[in-house]
């Protein structure tokens, strides 16, 4: 498959890759959280969001998952 690139938006991957750090924050943040409370699901739906403008870039589904041996 041909890559994709975006005037404004330059390496999709790199661009997605630099809001790692952020995910993980909302991660700490959400295990934090009484399961599946509303701080919770509020703080899932803004990680579902990046996951889901990470997918529509790249085309890497799952794009902040933990990657294995890291």
């Amino acid at each position: 498959m041909a890559r994709q690139t975006y005037a404004t938006l330059g390496d999709p991957v790199r661009a997605f890759e630099a809001l790692r750090p952020y995910v993980d924050q909302l991660r700490v943040m959400q295990r934090q959280c009484k399961p599946f409370g509303r701080d919770y699901h509020a703080i899932a739906i803004a990680i579902e969001g990046l996951e889901t403008a990470a997918y529509h870039f790249t085309r890497r589904p799952r794009f902040y998952e933990a990657q294995p041996g890291g």
